[in-house]
């Protein structure tokens, strides 16, 4: 079974959106309680690379099907 491109931009679209909310509230959590520790700090820039992973995916899977290419990488 092949998942189209389309399907693939919308989940990675809402990776995306996801993954700015958690850093949002990973930062702003640890600002309210008045202290930033070492692990604070972990936890942002872990959530910084998997939500620049999620947009980098979102960004090739947008060109794909803008240039109309359904399956796969090539058009047919």
């Amino acid at each position: 079974m092949k998942i189209s491109n389309r399907v693939k931009r919308n989940i990675s679209c809402a990776l995306t959106i996801l993954g700015c909310v958690i850093i949002v509230a990973q930062t702003v959590t640890p600002i309210m309680n008045k202290a930033m520790t070492r692990q604070d700090w972990l936890n942002i820039i872990g959530a910084l690379v998997i939500t620049y992973c999620a947009f980098d995916n979102f960004k090739i899977y947008r060109k794909r099907v803008r240039d109309g290419i359904i399956f796969g990488s090539k058009p047919a």
